[in-house]
């Protein structure tokens, strides 16, 4: 309950915009790698593998912190989600001026008709609802990346099945 609370509570403090006068220059590569450089043991333990793929040095502005928790809740819903096998590869690059973070999966996947429903607060599908969470990972991710003016972009991993996920997370031109 604590645990929901405390995410329930960040969230609409980051809704209401407190959290942007923190903002400051941040190396998206270097803040990803590191993330990849803590989940790479966990995921390994899943019989799963985390990559970093392209992690070079681009800027953003934003909260370093709350970029941290982005990230960590989309490597953890891949890892969580994801059965043995499953490869998950987190990317930097640009785009037309804008840095765009990549996170990506060959999982199961989520619906194209789901994929709005799982970035609001406390919604499940059902095949997850006997794992543990609480259905608010993708709302928090959705909440930080609009506070950064960043677009968040679900779609298959392989267009062609129907399988995996990637995210996208597109920021502003500064």
């Amino acid at each position: 309950i604590n645990e929901t609370f405390s995410a329930l509570l960040r969230i609409a403090q980051i809704e209401a915009g407190s959290r942007k006068a923190g903002f400051q220059p941040v190396d998206l590569g270097k803040l990803l790698r590191n993330v990849v450089d803590v989940y790479s043991a966990v995921a390994e333990d899943a019989g799963q593998a985390l990559t970093a793929s392209s992690l070079s040095s681009y800027q953003v502005n934003g909260d370093p912190e709350l970029l941290t928790q982005l990230f960590a809740n989309l490597v953890e819903n891949a890892i969580q989600h994801g059965p043995s096998g499953t490869q998950i590869t987190c990317s930097v690059g640009e785009d037309s001026g804008r840095v765009v973070a990549t996170i990506s999966d060959t999982g199961p996947g989520i619906p194209a008709h789901e994929r709005e429903n799982v970035l609001r607060r406390l919604y499940r599908l059902e095949k997850s609802r006997t794992t543990p969470g609480s259905g608010l990972g993708l709302g928090l991710v959705r909440a930080i990346a609009d506070l950064h003016q960043a677009a968040l972009t679900l779609r298959d991993s392989d267009p062609a099945t129907g399988t995996g996920l990637t995210v996208e997370i597109t920021f502003p031109q500064t």
